[in-house]
C-alpha cells in the first residue's frame, strides 16, 4: 500500500478551454466520437478517489478497481482506452496485472501507465518490459499525470485509426481479389478463379488418392442466338445457363465460366463414369427448359467433354483432354456427351 499524499495541487480546478467545444485538450474524444474510457486501479481509497475525480474534470469516463485482479476483470469487460495501475496492490500487484492484460489478445493493445512510489530502476524496467507504455513515480504533479494520460490516449487513438485503416484495406483487397476471380455477368468463377480452385482440388485428390474429373460444356450454336435475338438475350441465356448448371451439380462441385459460351465443372471425388452421368444430367436439364427474355424465348442444348485426372498429368492437362472430347461431341452432331480417352 502506498501513501495518498503523492502530488501537489490536486483539487485545483483546471482552466477550461475557450474554443466553444466544452472539452479540454487532454480529454478530447476518441476517434469514434465517445469520451475516452480510463480504468484506474489503486488499493488506497483516497488515492483512487482523487485520481478519479481529477480525471473526470478532463471529461474522461472513469472505471475503478481496488486490486490487480479486479483491474484485469474490469479491463476485459469494459475494454478501456487506458489502464492506470498502482504497482503495489493486494491480491495481484500491478506488474502481474499488466502481464495478464498483455497476454490476453482482447486487452493486449490497451496502453498501461504505472503509478508507484517505487522509483528504482529495476521496477521501472520490469514494468516497461511487460508492455507498459509509461511509468510515473510518486510524488508527481497533476500536470504530469494529465500530460502523460493525454499522450497515451492520443497514441491509442492513432493506433486504432491505423488498425481500422489496415483492416479496411484488407477488406478491399479481399473484395478486389474475389471480384478478379469472378465473372461479372454470371457470378461464377472465371479462369483465374478456376486455377485457384483447380490447385486446391488437385492437391486434395493427390493427398487422399481420390478421383477428380472435369466437364467442359459449350452452348450449341450460340452465335445464332446473338445474331437472331441480340446480345441482351444472349447475356440472359448465359446467366440462365449458369444457374441451370449450379442447380444441377452437387455442393462440392465447382462451376466456372471458362470463356464466351463455354463453362467448366470440376467434380471432386468423381471418376469418369460419374462425370459422364453428371454431364448427362446437366445436358438433359438444359435441353428441357427455355431460355431468353419475355420478348424472345428459345431452346438451347449443350455439347460436353468429360475427363478424369490421370496420375501422371496436371489439372490443365485434364482440361485439355476434356476440350478434345468436347470437340468430338461437336463433330458428332452436338447435344451430346463424349468422354476423353
Amino acid at each position: 500500500m502506498e501513501g495518498s499524499a503523492f502530488f501537489a495541487g490536486f483539487f485545483m480546478q483546471p482552466e477550461r478551454n475557450t474554443d466553444g467545444t466544452g472539452k479540454d485538450d487532454a480529454g478530447d474524444e476518441t476517434g469514434n466520437g465517445r469520451a475516452p474510457v480510463i480504468l484506474v486501479a489503486d488499493d488506497e481509497p483516497v488515492n483512487l478517489a482523487l485520481i478519479k475525480r481529477r480525471l473526470e474534470w478532463e471529461d474522461y469516463l472513469i472505471h475503478t478497481a481496488e486490486n490487480g485482479g479486479q483491474a484485469v476483470e474490469v479491463a476485459k469487460r469494459v475494454r478501456p482506452d487506458l489502464v492506470i495501475l498502482d504497482v503495489m496492490m493486494p491480491v495481484l500487484d500491478g506488474l502481474q496485472a499488466c502481464r495478464l492484460l498483455k497476454e490476453d489478445p482482447a486487452t493486449r493493445d490497451i496502453p498501461v501507465i504505472f503509478l508507484s512510489a517505487l522509483d528504482d530502476t529495476d521496477t521501472k524496467v520490469n514494468g516497461l518490459s511487460l508492455g507498459a507504455d509509461d511509468y510515473i513515480s510518486k510524488p508527481f504533479r497533476v500536470e504530469e499525470l494529465l500530460a502523460r494520460v493525454a499522450v497515451a490516449i492520443r497514441l491509442k487513438r492513432e493506433r486504432d485509426i491505423l488498425r481500422e485503416s489496415a483492416e479496411e484495406l484488407r477488406r478491399r483487397a479481399e473484395a478486389a481479389s474475389e471480384m478478379s476471380m469472378t465473372d461479372a455477368l454470371t457470378g461464377l468463377l472465371n479462369r483465374y478463379g478456376l486455377q485457384r480452385a483447380l490447385q486446391r482440388e488437385l492437391a486434395e485428390s493427390r493427398r487422399y488418392a481420390r478421383p477428380l474429373s472435369c466437364l467442359l460444356l459449350d452452348i450449341d450454336f450460340f452465335k445464332a442466338v446473338n445474331d437472331t435475338y441480340g446480345h441482351g438475350a444472349g447475356d440472359a441465356a448465359l446467366v440462365q445457363t449458369a444457374r441451370a448448371l449450379t442447380d444441377a451439380v452437387r455442393g462440392s462441385d465447382v462451376v466456372c465460366r471458362y470463356g464466351g459460351e463455354e463453362f467448366l465443372v470440376l467434380a471432386p471425388e468423381t471418376n469418369l463414369e460419374g462425370a459422364i452421368a453428371l454431364a448427362e444430367k446437366i445436358r438433359l436439364a438444359v435441353s428441357a427448359r427455355m431460355f431468353g427474355s419475355e420478348a424472345h424465348t428459345f431452346p438451347l442444348t449443350l455439347s460436353v467433354g468429360a475427363a478424369q485426372l490421370r496420375s501422371d498429368e496436371s489439372g490443365n492437362d485434364m482440361i485439355a483432354r476434356a476440350d478434345d472430347a468436347l470437340y468430338e461431341a461437336k463433330q458428332a452432331g452436338r447435344n451430346r456427351v463424349e468422354a476423353a480417352e
